[in-house]
């Protein structure tokens, strides 16, 4: 190879390795940020899944929190110094986050937060609505079969926080094997879910459980979620 074409193909050799590193650290970020995602999602799904036990209390003491401009780590810090506030007692605060979670989410009427999406996206405001049908069939094109198919609806906030964690688990595992085709897909498929389907409910429940509380724990989360989107 004569000295023109060697330089050519140093030239052409360091243009192909600077793009696989900008490629590699781009992915490298954005995986970092799944894994934050992930961590939330999964807190999120279990405060609103079901009264806090005494054994997730105290895990929530063991987080470390830093008071933030953006509404994510504002809702976090607010959620982990109430419950840090209750440390001394967390047998009795877990009772009276129950009797408030119960208040908020269940019933036993007319509940100030209702937690389906078909509550605020169907004309009706009605449970089991064609939303339902619709998130159910989301699920399904992702891969992702509810547990409680029958038994509970699937557009419960607590079921679309669990399918966006499984969804978020399955893109940082599919990056890392180096999948990145399946990867991107998947990436896609919950950017859709998101943007489509999940902000255009999660901000007017969120105001509800804000405007309906003054206990820090569900207040924060709620900002959590509005942090989200």
């Amino acid at each position: 190879m004569g000295g023109e074409g060697s330089r050519t193909f140093r030239l052409s050799l360091m243009a192909l390795v600077r793009e696989y590193m900008k490629t590699f650290l781009i992915e490298a970020s954005l995986v970092n940020e799944l894994k934050e995602e992930r961590y939330v999602f999964n807190l999120l799904k279990h405060i609103f899944w079901a009264e806090p036990s005494r054994d997730f209390l105290k895990d929530i003491t063991a987080m470390e929190s830093i008071p933030e401009e953006d509404d994510l780590d504002n809702g976090l810090h607010k959620t982990v110094s109430a419950v840090k506030g209750n440390n001394g007692h967390l047998d009795k605060y877990a009772e009276e986050l129950a009797i408030e979670f119960a208040r908020l989410f269940i019933g036993p009427k007319n509940p100030p937060a209702i937690p389906y999406a078909s509550f605020y996206l169907s004309e009706s405001k009605s449970m089991m609505s064609e939303v339902t049908i619709d998130v159910r069939k989301m699920y399904l094109d992702a891969g992702m079969a509810v547990k409680e198919l029958y038994s509970f609806p699937d557009d419960h906030i607590a079921i679309e926080l669990e399918f966006l964690q499984s969804l978020t688990e399955r893109i940082i595992e599919l990056f890392e094997k180096g999948n990145r085709e399946e990867a991107s897909t998947l990436y896609g498929m919950r950017e859709d879910f998101l943007k489509d389907h999940f902000s255009k409910w999660i901000v007017s429940f969120a105001d509800n459980v804000i405007a309906s509380t003054d206990e820090d724990f569900y207040r924060g989360a709620a900002y959590m979620l509005k942090g989200l989107v």
